[in-house]
């Protein structure tokens, strides 16, 4: 929820909140993270909201914060497999 919060924050400074996730993707390989688990933190986080806001969670809330969470988590994900082709490279 941190994360979350910080890439809030952090929507009117765009190259900052990449750098930021770039590091967090790069982070969550050390604690195992795979490409899947996005997609589980992605359920829960919208039932979450949905529960939280109730009937103020709408369809057009729900889609931006799906859309939010899609773009932090490519970001995320990108990072990762960049580090993987990496030590992939240097394996070979």
């Amino acid at each position: 929820m941190k994360t979350i919060n910080l890439a809030v924050r952090g929507l009117n400074k765009p190259e900052a909140l990449v750098l930021v996730l770039k590091e967090l993707g790069r982070r969550h390989l050390n604690y195992g993270v795979q490409d899947e688990h996005y997609d589980t933190v992605a359920g829960a986080l919208l039932w979450t909201l949905e529960q939280g806001l109730g009937e103020a969670f709408t369809d057009e809330v729900k889609e931006a914060w799906t859309a939010a969470y899609v773009l932090m988590a490519g970001v995320m994900k990108d990072a990762a497999a960049a580090v993987n082709s990496e030590h992939a490279g240097l394996e070979a």
